[in-house]
């Protein structure tokens, strides 16, 4: 009787799939876009250097177009790269051309939806470059924006240096 139970019992936590490896309940933040770029600096140096203006910021709104491209709305918080002064971002505090600390909120477009887009509020790194279009100016992204984690801002730091 135990022998028949048991056997029942291992056909049926074999029919569930009870011996798979179980999934993680925290989701790595890191895009599976942007992953080979974090881990070969030599890419990343490459991207950082076709880069005009490279910043961190929080998402505000992410909004995907009719053409294939996405807006996100961020608010920059640190400059790494570039002088805000080119792309007529109002600062509320200090210089533009010496500003390292900012609360300026702009637009990027990104053109490719492969990716999945960062979710509001989260923290990112933007390497974008400047476009000009029927006399707008915007500011679009070399690639996908980055999750921002300690690691990814040290590369990028290094890199922009």
């Amino acid at each position: 009787m135990a022998l028949g139970s048991l056997i029942l019992l291992m056909l049926a936590l074999e029919a569930t799939g009870a011996d798979a490896v179980p999934h993680a309940r925290h989701h790595h933040a890191i895009s599976a876009c942007n992953t080979s770029v974090t881990y070969n600096k030599v890419l990343l140096k490459h991207v950082t250097l076709l880069s005009k203006y490279v910043f961190t910021g929080k998402v505000f709104g992410v909004k995907s177009g009719y053409n294939g491209t996405r807006l996100y709305k961020v608010n920059i918080r640190r400059v790494l790269k570039g002088d805000l002064n080119d792309i007529g971002v109002l600062v509320r505090f200090g210089t533009a051309k010496c500003l390292r600390f900012s609360d300026a909120t702009i637009f990027v477009e990104s053109s490719s939806i492969t990716c999945p887009p960062l979710r509001l509020r989260t923290y990112g790194i933007f390497l974008t470059e400047k476009r000009r279009e029927g006399g707008s100016l915007w500011l679009s992204l070399v690639i996908e924006p980055l999750v921002l984690t300690l690691r990814s801002i040290g590369i990028i730091e290094a890199a922009v240096k």
